[in-house]
């Protein structure tokens, strides 16, 4: 008994501890594994059960950034990784699909995909690169693979034929993935191949020419129709698979913002340039710029002939050793010169040499060339490899005792040389064919200098900003008195899946917030990493539904003017119809005039009617010869006709000719991956719950 009451009387205090352990646990988890008890732990994105993980996600966007960087592409980071995303998710989405369909690929078909004759395209650069690499006289997976299993055979170390191995499994592994790809896009283009109808109908569209008497009142002569809210709710439920929305969606405005420099910033940095500009004429080098880092200098050294800048050239070719001008001045960016030093040189020899992979080769190497051997005739491609006559320019990255060699050297006569060029030893043998006569060589600083906005500056952007944001705190304020703030309400719209807010960079944290937020909330001043802008975003409302509703800002203008278009075409047709009993009776009643013109089915425009006039192509093909008709309402203009006379194309139907045709326009090519694979389902992106929250001011 005294121990249950020992107990008892500790009870309290035991849950205590074991709450405080369970919060402990439970938090250290969400900490390490992202979110995992109050969000979508490691899972990027979702839909129709397909995921994408985190880590997948990382290692493919760390790919794609790093092959971009090596080609010197530019690319934004922000829209890269939402890319990834959707491709990831494909991949996915593709992979159930095959496991449903039960597409596969056998050892065998991958094995002759990889080693075979004809190696799959996915392979072949891979097989290809690695076979040059080996020496071999033709590219041969068999051989690569052969290579990687036995390296020694190959002259190769066990780490190289494990490498190789590495990537024979990647380049394995896309391959598969690209042949089940295949399969199934062929089992799916069959679902979207032209039959027989199919094909004729594309024929009969474009067969016959109708030539047409018309007289047309555009629709604008209908300008006391007004449209109601159901009239713009009809339109939209014509069309409204175009609105499905595949996340909740989230429309805002927002203000950005530019961060540039003020008048007070320009002139310093004006009278800054001006300073060192003087400073440059009176002393030395560039010492007049040395002391600020707001100054770029670049060194050149190089003839007339390879300065690109005609300003350049122009300032080179008349300017004094030790001169100093300002270049260019575009916008905030200004553009300084100054002539260093000026010399006579050669400025390229037509040379031919034989590089060898240690200096020990060069002896016999040079008695052969003495000896009547050319450059070429002893070049191995492995130890050594030698050019005849080429001209080579011995200025800009030219190493400097090479060149003087080279210059001073006997035309004609081969010598042996030897040096370290960045950091790696140089053996070779050369011989000089011709020189240029020397020319002037120029020794030049070229110096940039940006007028960059102050802290001051920065400063009063922000205050005025954050200032007309107390003051409109509620998204309908933000709206209503953006203008006279001197500000621009830009509207947009943004889901877990947008890159950026509008076209701003690098606002991802802006969207996340934004997707965080209520509606009519208003958010701080933001401001991106780089500097240039500050902005500020106000959630006007949250689409959650399957579908963008007809209300949304973004399309209500457009449904609203079509649905205009509409009650002014039926209006206007009412208004004539009966009004005479042929062309011309119209024509006087519409205050218009008569024309002819040939009518097409599939054509895309109605000469001096209209684009996309499908009501008024249709009633022409079904028209009787002789017979008026009309008022007929397109989406331009109101229309009487007579059909004059028909015309076939004179040319024979053909199966295979138009269902391409059909194949081409309306086939698989017609449909993107991402629709044909999510159909109604929804995409739950939480890449957001991974972003930090925006730079706020």
């Amino acid at each position: 008994m005294a121990t249950l009451e020992k107990i008892r009387s500790k009870s309290v205090l035991l849950f205590v501890i074991i709450i405080v352990a369970l919060l402990a646990f439970i938090l250290g988890d969400f900490l390490t594994s992202g979110r995992t008890y109050f969000g979508s732990g490691t899972t990027v994105a979702e839909a129709a059960g397909a995921k994408v993980d985190y880590h997948a996600y990382q290692a493919r966007l760390s790919q794609l950034s790093e092959q971009y960087q090596a080609q010197g592409r530019q690319f934004d980071n922000d829209v890269m990784s939402q890319n990834v995303i959707q491709e990831l998710l494909v991949e996915q989405l593709l992979n159930k699909e095959y496991d449903r369909l039960g597409i596969t690929v056998t050892d065998a078909e991958l094995t002759a995909a990889m080693t075979g004759d004809m190696p799959h395209p996915a392979a072949a650069r891979f097989i290809s690169g690695l076979s040059q690499q080996l020496g071999l006289p033709a590219p041969s997976g068999s051989a690569v693979y052969d290579a990687m299993t036995n390296p020694a055979k190959y002259g190769l170390t066990p780490e190289i034929g494990n490498q190789i191995k590495t990537a024979w499994a990647a380049t394995e592994a896309d391959v598969e993935a690209a042949m089940k790809n295949e399969k199934f896009n062929r089992l799916v283009a069959g679902l979207f191949t032209a039959n027989k109808l199919d094909a004729q109908s594309v024929y009969n569209d474009g067969a016959e020419a109708r030539s047409i008497a018309y007289t047309s009142k555009n629709l604008s002569a209908a300008s006391d129709v007004d449209v109601t809210d159901a009239d713009v709710q009809a339109v939209w439920q014509e069309n409204k698979e175009a609105y499905r929305l595949n996340d909740e969606t989230r429309a805002v405005e927002y203000i950005l913002v530019s961060i540039e420099p003020s008048q007070a910033d320009r002139l310093a940095g004006q009278k800054e340039v001006e300073d060192a500009l003087m400073a440059l004429n009176s002393q030395p080098g560039t010492d007049g710029v040395s002391a600020s880092t707001r100054f770029l200098v670049n060194r050149m050294e190089a003839p007339a002939s390879q300065i690109t800048n005609r300003a350049l050239k122009a300032f080179a070719d008349t300017a004094s050793v030790g001169s100093a001008v300002i270049l260019s001045h575009v916008n905030d960016s200004y553009t300084l010169a100054k002539l260093i030093g000026k010399k006579n040189n050669i400025d390229s020899i037509q040379v031919s040499y034989l590089m060898a992979q240690s200096p020990e080769m060069l002896d016999s190497a040079l008695t052969a060339v003495r000896g009547g051997a050319t450059m070429a005739s002893l070049s191995d491609g492995r130890t050594m490899q030698g050019i005849d006559s080429t001209w080579t320019s011995l200025g800009g990255g030219f190493p400097e005792a090479l060149a003087e060699k080279l210059t001073n050297a006997t035309v004609g006569e081969a010598f042996a040389y030897t040096d370290s060029i960045q950091g790696q030893q140089a053996a070779g043998i050369y011989r000089v064919e011709r020189r240029h006569a020397p020319v002037a060589f120029y020794d030049l600083a070229v110096i940039e200098y940006t007028i960059d906005p102050s802290n001051e500056t920065l400063a009063q952007l922000s205050t005025d900003l954050n200032t007309f944001l107390a003051a409109n705190s509620s998204a309908d304020d933000f709206s209503a008195h953006a203008a006279e703030n001197g500000y621009n309400a830009i509207p947009a719209m943004v889901s877990a899946s947008t890159a950026g807010v509008g076209n701003a960079r690098d606002s991802r944290g802006a969207v996340k917030w934004a997707m965080e937020a209520r509606k009519g909330q208003v958010s701080p001043s933001f401001q991106d990493n780089k500097q240039t802008y500050i902005m500020a975003v106000a959630v006007k409302d949250i689409y959650d539904g399957d579908y963008l509703p007809a209300t949304a800002p973004a399309i209500n203008d457009q449904l609203r003017q079509q649905a205009l278009g509409k009650k002014r075409g039926e209006a206007l047709a009412a208004k004539y119809a009966g009004k005479a009993n042929n062309v011309a009776g119209y024509a006087a009643a519409m205050e218009s005039k008569v024309d002819t013109i040939n009518v097409v089915f599939s054509q895309a425009m109605l000469p001096g009617i209209g684009f996309n006039e499908s009501a008024i192509q249709g009633a022409v093909a079904n028209a009787q010869k002789g017979a008026v008709t009309g008022p007929v309402a397109g989406n331009n203009a109101v229309v009487v006709f007579e059909v004059l006379d028909t015309k076939t194309e004179g040319r024979p139907y053909n199966f295979d000719e138009y269902a391409a045709r059909f194949n081409q326009s309306l086939g698989i090519n017609h449909f993107t991956p991402i629709q044909l694979l999510l159909g109604k389902n929804k995409v739950k992106n939480y890449s957001l719950n991974f972003v930090q929250s925006a730079v706020q001011d």
